[in-house]
């Protein structure tokens, strides 16, 4: 069990380079410089904070690419930002230490400052994952360590090949023509250090965990952003989306393991449009929707970052959700078992582009990642761009649950994107 971090630390690092005019609330990572393996996308953060007992230590998995990556293009329409996955570290969650190239595989002294690409497209022609990857979930996994960040790291992570797939009828601004990529499966890679990863071999003729579904089915068309927790002993579920071609949204569905390495599907767990919204009467967000068309996620929820709400016993589930027009916001939905899930009929958090015009978040938001914080409070880390809709996200971004704030199921549903204040004033600052 991950234990929650402490809401203040003290800013020891530089805040993200401003762009000049534009309006940087919220970011906390931006693209990489001109030539960096990530200069081109940045997305799918991973952000884990690992307690140790002087210090804590915050490490993003996250994937990116350079401006000529083969990933570059259609891909963006099924797994936006997709090509490599890389690390940075830490520590305070905000302020972070990138690399332009690929980690050297540094030991000794020298590992702890060891950040850049980790993970590649794999060189075997007949893997799953040779034309892109992007991270999905990372979990240390080992006895009585996992707090500490000091166990084994598990890497869930999903990947194409170069099989060109045609985008369904009614799949939201589909290219017209067949998608390198579009074939996601599930991969598994394992690190000592979170930082140098050995792929695991499964199954699967391709070394995949498992396989997309049959024609027809839930998840024929790919498998996405595989989320796991080990809930108990030989208890192991992961949370993943597809695109549904009899629904013609997205969805949530569930495979569950004793191991990790063997899995059993279990079918859809989480369709929008099918549960019910909920909002709480006081919230200013509140939001009836008008109807399954007219809802933010009327499409369905084209990610998730599943986690464990500790306080209160319930699973909490914050998804990309897609609207009728394309458009992604932030949602959530809160369950007691992992299967059955109550939906908060409003975004918790939406694009920037109608209260700060250029912004770098103005036109999507998604990706989401949650993190628990002492005293009850979240983060939310996104994916943000500038346009709706199309291409890949352009940096990262950071909001903050509002303490005081509006609630549904007892889990705050305002949050507000920091403020990017000046280094200067950052050296003082509290998250």
């Amino acid at each position: 069990m991950q234990l929650p971090c402490s809401v203040s630390s003290t800013a020891t690092t530089s805040t993200p380079a401003a762009v000049a005019g534009e309006p940087q609330t919220g970011l906390v990572f931006g693209l990489g410089a001109t030539g960096s393996w990530d200069e081109a996308a940045v997305g799918s953060p991973v952000v884990r904070c690992y307690v140790g007992d002087d210090e804590q230590r915050w490490f993003m998995w996250y994937s990116g690419r350079k401006a000529d990556s083969p990933a570059a293009g259609g891909v963006d329409a099924a797994a936006p930002s997709s090509g490599l996955t890389g690390v940075a570290i830490s520590r305070d969650g905000i302020h972070w230490t990138r690399g332009s190239d690929a980690i050297a595989g540094s030991r000794g002294a020298e590992a702890a400052a060891d950040v850049g690409a980790c993970i590649t497209p794999n060189g075997d022609w007949w893997t799953f994952d040779t034309c892109h990857l992007a991270p999905g979930d990372v979990q240390v996994l080992s006895n009585g360590s996992v707090s500490g960040g000091v166990g084994v790291y598990w890497m869930f992570y999903s990947g194409g090949d170069y099989e060109a797939v045609a985008l369904p009828e009614g799949y939201p601004d589909a290219p017209g023509q067949g998608v390198e990529g579009l074939r996601m499966r599930p991969g598994l890679a394992m690190s000592q250090d979170g930082k140098n990863w050995a792929r695991i071999e499964a199954d699967h003729h391709t070394g995949a965990l498992f396989d997309v579904g049959k024609e027809g089915e839930p998840d024929s068309l790919f498998v996405r952003s595989p989320q796991v927790l080990a809930v108990g002993p030989r208890d192991m579920r992961m949370y993943y989306t597809s695109w549904d071609v009899n629904r013609r949204r997205f969805v949530v569905l569930l495979a569950t393991s004793p191991d990790g390495f063997k899995w059993t599907k279990k079918g859809v767990v989480f369709d929008p449009a099918a549960v019910p919204a909920a909002v709480v009467a006081a919230s200013d967000d509140e939001n009836d929707a008008g109807g399954a068309a007219a809802a933010f996620d009327a499409l369905g929820a084209a990610t998730v970052s599943v986690v464990r709400d500790i306080d209160n016993r319930q699973f909490l589930m914050f998804y990309e959700a897609v609207a009728a027009d394309n458009r992604r916001s932030i949602g959530l939905a809160v369950s007691k078992d992992g299967t059955s899930w109550r939906r908060y009929g409003a975004p918790v958090l939406e694009a920037e582009g109608g209260s700060a015009p250029g912004a770098w978040d103005g036109g999507d938001v998604g990706s989401p990642c949650a993190v628990s914080m002492s005293a009850g409070r979240w983060r939310l880390y996104y994916g943000g761009r500038k346009q709706s809709g199309t291409g890949p996200w352009q940096g990262i971004g950071l909001a903050l649950s509002v303490e005081g704030g509006p609630a549904f199921e007892r889990v705050p549903v305002q949050f507000r994107r920091r403020a990017v204040k000046t280094e200067q004033a950052a050296a003082g600052a509290t998250a």
